[in-house]
């Protein structure tokens, strides 16, 4: 009796791609010509050659037979579909798990800023490498450069993916020592997903070759710079003018840090650095890009999301607001912290905000019922946001 071919095979030889079993060779889908450039004709024939899945026995997963592998399974074969999804081509597990990103061709314009990123490491003195596989973690990111003082992984996010994923991709290549970059071009109003792990995204132009011969792709959305002003200054992050030291409404008297999109903010950035790449106007890729292979731009956690800041504010701004470049690496799901925000300051333009009396069942935290005084008439405490003052006031006298 003829051996099965998936039992002949040894996945630690291959490079996790997938085995087309009619040709006996190892598909590479994110390789051109996915790895068989002498070939031409060969997705053709593998899309005309059905059935795939269980059935038809032409498509193993390398990749997860190398796992099977690695952890002292018995070898067992995994089949794969080749299907036309929704965001792609791809090669579908038949027990329903997600496919590998390594197995699903990618699309021009992922191609070309993957290209972009590797360009502009190599021209800073990054060695690069494209897909290569990270053992560690377990992984293959689109692009891996080593600098003088970091090792960066650059991974490029073209289509939308469910926030569990990404964070899982985030915590193994941070595991396994890399500094990770995620670049989109999707609107920063679509990008919620990327919230929880470094990111740029830059604009989505009409012609994919357009983002090898822009010279400057500005950041939409992950990176911001800070102006020091007096503090009771607007914050971008809180939303509210509580002092970032003292978390309290009022105001401290010093001077911190502020995060802005004041063009001039970039003027200072632009005159202490050296970069390959200058700041302009605005924040664009390739600066990005240089600063954080270099270590002049750092990921920061506020709240719900991670964003690159100057490693020049990046230790104040860490006194003042807490955190670390850990807590932003480590891709573990957002929660979004109100315990220094008062009630009152979340609903901040409402009728409490705007001078009117509120009913006391209807009391924001910071207002407290008191006892009664003269006349029968109960006391209330109007804090500063809701009435300006904190004294304690009659109740005829807030309707007054």
């Amino acid at each position: 009796m003829t051996q099965p071919v998936w039992e002949q095979l040894d996945p630690l030889a291959y490079n996790d791609g997938v085995f087309y079993v009619p040709a006996m060779v190892e598909l590479q889908p994110r390789l051109p010509a996915w790895g068989h450039p002498d070939e031409p004709d060969l997705r053709d024939r593998l899309v005309s050659d059905r059935p795939h899945g269980i059935g038809g026995a032409k498509l193993l997963c390398l990749l997860c037979m190398r796992h099977q592998a690695q952890r002292g399974l018995p070898q067992a074969p995994v089949w794969l579909t080749f299907v036309e999804g929704r965001h792609g081509p791809m090669f579908r597990h038949e027990d329903g798990r997600s496919p590998h990103p390594e197995h699903q061709p990618e699309t021009d314009t992922h191609k070309a800023l993957k290209e972009r990123k590797a360009r502009t490491w190599a021209s800073v003195g990054g060695t690069v490498e494209i897909e290569v596989w990270r053992p560690r973690a377990r992984r293959r990111p689109d692009v891996v450069a080593v600098g003088p003082v970091l090792t960066v992984a650059g991974e490029i996010q073209h289509s939308k993916e469910t926030p569990r994923t990404i964070r899982a991709r985030q915590r193994a290549l941070h595991k396994a020592g890399d500094r990770v970059v995620w670049t989109t071009d999707r609107g920063a109003d679509d990008i919620t997903f990327l919230h929880p792990v470094p990111h740029l995204s830059v604009p989505a132009l009409s012609d994919h070759r357009l983002y090898l011969t822009e010279p400057r792709l500005e950041i939409g959305a992950g990176a911001i710079t800070f102006e020091t002003q007096r503090c009771g200054w607007a914050d971008l992050w809180t939303g509210t003018s509580r002092c970032p030291v003292t978390r309290k409404a009022v105001p401290c008297g010093r001077l911190h840090l502020y995060p802005t999109f004041n063009p001039r903010s970039y003027s200072r950035q632009k005159a202490a650095t050296t970069a390959v790449f200058p700041c302009g106007p605005r924040p664009h890729l390739d600066h990005l890009l240089e600063g954080i292979l270099h270590g002049s731009w750092l990921p920061y956690r506020h709240r719900d999301r991670v964003t690159w800041i100057p490693a020049g504010d990046h230790n104040e701004v860490i006194v003042e607001r807490g955190g670390t470049v850990e807590l932003a690496e480590n891709g573990s799901a957002p929660r979004r912290d109100r315990t220094t925000e008062r009630a009152c300051e979340r609903r901040y333009g409402t009728g409490i905000a705007q001078g009117a009396a509120p009913e006391v069942e209807n009391l924001p935290l910071c207002c407290g019922e008191k006892p009664p005084g003269r006349a029968g008439q109960p006391l209330i405490l109007a804090c500063q946001l809701c009435r300006n003052s904190p004294t304690y006031y009659r109740r005829d006298e807030l309707n007054a």
